[in-house]
């Protein structure tokens, strides 16, 4: 802390000078810089308070705060002249004071305060306060027959504001740590629900296929129209066997759904915990993309869905999990045969590029383009948000539960990569990147 320039006692009842508006000026810059520069509230009010009883030339100054109820003084910081002081003066922080109530100012204040005489002395007194409300109170004090003049007010008052700037602040910075806190907490308890929810749910979903495959086994047509029982076959007739067939790959449909919610569920609660464990291994890339697109061609079709697939020449082999690099190539296009309209295209593209941070990394770099839908902008920021969909482009109407592409960006991010989405001019682009050596383990 800079010394101030030394003043007389006395000169706040006078006419101010020039020089003495000078002195002030740099007070309140000192003031300003301590605002600015400290984040802790008790550094920055007992610094205040020194430079205000050294600057202003006063007898005491203290700074009380009030609590968040404002219905006690929670802390003091009363600064005065000690000879034995390294300074000559001295800040003495007091905390829950007692005997010290909010005297809930709306305007400055002064008077004369002492029981003798010879104690007497005259304050000032103005209340901390901003738009919010009322945070505390300044109380300067001078030997007794000094008054405080109208400049000296509009001064202190400039003092005052800079510690509502201070309090309110700090108040600010821990109602957002308390926040985050609880925010943390919140979501713990959502994990450990789902993680709970998900594994008490495992078995009775295994059950309940097995049923459905053994029903599935024992399930016979009647082509006589003649159902006859029998203890190794439930024998139909030909239009119940038809009825019951639709109905058992309607439960088997929806088993597999949520079946595939608990599996991402869990891999999900693995990616955050870290958990998920990495099998690395060599991958031909021009074996592997076409085994894992050719199967959706058939979905392609049944909606006038063209897709192709584009392979740079030469392009090295991938150390990486193949597990993984398959479902996150997977859930890609699930989402583009979801949200892609009949009659348009989806392009598989895969290539090796430089990055542009670092031009001597080579980048594996896989792309699946999906034309005639473009994301509204105000979406793209929330796209890999857990359970965040957008329904009204879901043209299919399967719904889904909005896991997808969390998990893709989640399974990335392992793999040591990076997950970028782009929209516009009628298409959409999700783009895998990820090194072709050094995967993190």
């Amino acid at each position: 802390m800079s010394a101030l320039p030394q003043v007389q006692v006395g000169f706040l009842q006078a006419n101010q000078s020039v020089e003495t508006i000078t002195h002030l000026s740099v007070l309140i810059r000192h003031v300003t810089r301590a605002v600015r520069d400290y984040s802790d509230e008790s550094l920055i009010l007992s610094t205040i308070a020194e430079l205000s009883l050294e600057g202003f030339a006063l007898s005491g100054f203290q700074i009380a705060v009030y609590n968040l109820d404002q219905s006690l003084v929670s802390a003091a910081y009363t600064a005065i002249w000690d000879e034995l002081s390294e300074s000559g003066l001295r800040v003495h922080r007091l905390d829950y004071p007692s005997g010290i109530s909010p005297r809930f100012l709306l305007h400055p204040r002064q008077f004369c305060d002492g029981l003798a005489a010879s104690e007497a002395v005259t304050q000032l007194q103005l209340p901390i306060a901003d738009a919010m409300g009322t945070l505390g109170e300044v109380i300067a004090s001078r030997p007794a027959g000094e008054i405080f003049s109208g400049q000296d007010l509009s001064w202190l008052e400039q003092v005052a504001d800079h510690c509502a700037i201070a309090l309110r602040r700090n108040r600010m910075a821990q109602l957002a740590q308390t926040q985050a806190i609880e925010l943390k907490r919140l979501n713990q308890l959502q994990d450990n629900f789902l993680s709970t929810v998900s594994y008490e749910l495992r078995i009775p979903l295994a059950n309940i296929r097995m049923a459905i495959q053994m029903i599935s086994l024992a399930l016979k047509r009647d082509e006589t129209n003649f159902a006859i029982p029998s203890e190794e076959a439930f024998i139909l007739s030909s239009q119940l066997f038809d009825k019951v067939t639709r109905y058992l790959a309607v439960l088997q449909k929806e088993c597999d759904r949520e079946t595939k919610l608990i599996q991402d569920l869990l891999d999900l609660q693995q990616l955050d915990t870290d958990t998920l464990s990495l099998i690395m291994s060599v991958i031909q890339i021009d074996q592997w993309l076409p085994y894992i697109v050719n199967p959706f061609q058939k979905r392609f079709q049944e909606y006038q869905l063209t897709c192709t697939v584009d392979i740079e020449p030469d392009l090295p082999s991938l150390m990486c999990d193949q597990v993984n690099l398959s479902r996150i190539l997977v859930e890609l296009l699930n989402n583009a045969y979801r949200y892609t309209p009949p009659g348009e295209h989806i392009t598989v593209a895969v290539r090796k590029v430089s990055s542009i941070t670092n031009p001597d990394e080579i980048l594996f770099h896989l792309q699946v383009t999906n034309s005639g839908v473009e994301l509204p902008p105000e979406e793209i920021p929330r796209i890999f948000d857990k359970f965040y969909r957008i329904p009204k482009l879901d043209l299919r109407k399967q719904g889904g539960t909005g896991l997808g592409l969390a998990l893709v960006q989640k399974l990335v991010t392992r793999l040591g990569g990076q997950v970028l989405v782009e929209s516009k001019q009628g298409s959409t682009s999700f783009t895998v990147e990820l090194p072709f050596q050094g995967v993190r383990h």
